[in-house]
């Protein structure tokens, strides 16, 4: 819908990780980068979780189950989504066929948590702030978290502090149409520079425990023209 819109300089697509595994576990004739990449502006990491009265109190102990039985129920995402593709990459780097994953699939975060909850799934996979509220409460525990340092005030352990080379997150970037002007593109980035400077926007990074990762304009096409071939290979490794 969005690639089909002309005329219309000020209309802008959120896009991420996901979309990029979307795109081609769909088998999708369209590509992200035929829209016009303005900037990448944060990364949430991925959190591993377990209801607080589940028998794995580590991640060894949960690999170690996994690895033995690699049909246990895991809860996540969409088919293609970031949280199918760390699961995937998590798998790998375990020993795991990510083909012969049992990964239950939902629309999203807090259904992650109520299947978890309910008991249909031992293990959960999700962006970190949607584990927060319940792990604050008590009610789930993390089992390990997808950064390269230990978040703030986050109660989960890194997978690299756990023995796991897992660095991988759900960036979020803004797409403008494909038939902006030079001029049009270049205001658009300016915006967007504006913003990243702003004190409103730093609250929201810490708040939420996401990184800024800023890439404007031909730096986050360069990014893209990197990443959309990496995630193209982490959904073939799926099966997808």
């Amino acid at each position: 819908f969005f690639q089909e819109i002309k005329a219309k300089p000020e209309s802008v697509l959120i896009t991420g990780l996901a979309m990029a595994g979307g795109i081609p576990s769909n088998k999708s004739p369209l590509k992200l980068e035929a829209s016009t990449p303005v900037a990448k502006v944060m990364r949430e990491y991925q959190a591993l979780a377990v209801p607080a009265t589940s028998k794995y109190k580590t991640l060894s102990a949960f690999l170690a189950d996994w690895k033995a039985n690699p049909k246990l129920a895991i809860s996540g995402g969409s088919l293609g989504s970031t949280d199918h593709q760390f699961i995937g990459l998590l798998a790998k780097a375990a020993g795991i066929d990510p083909k012969a994953m049992n990964f239950v699939v939902h629309s999203g975060g807090p259904e992650v948590v109520v299947s978890l909850l309910s008991g249909a799934t031992q293990v959960g996979v999700s962006g970190s702030t949607e584990f927060k509220t319940m792990v604050d409460s008590g009610k789930l525990r993390v089992l390990g978290v997808s950064s390269k340092k230990k978040l703030a005030g986050y109660p989960g352990l890194t997978f690299i502090s756990q023995g796991y080379n897992m660095v991988y997150g759900n960036w979020r970037g803004v797409m403008a149409p494909a038939d902006l002007t030079a001029a049009e593109y270049l205001n658009f980035c300016k915006v967007l520079d504006a913003l990243k400077g702003t004190p409103t926007w730093a609250k929201v990074l810490t708040a939420n425990n996401w990184d800024s990762e800023f890439a404007g304009g031909d730096a986050f096409k360069a990014f893209l023209t990197t990443e959309l071939p990496i995630v193209s290979d982490v959904i073939k490794d799926l099966g997808l």
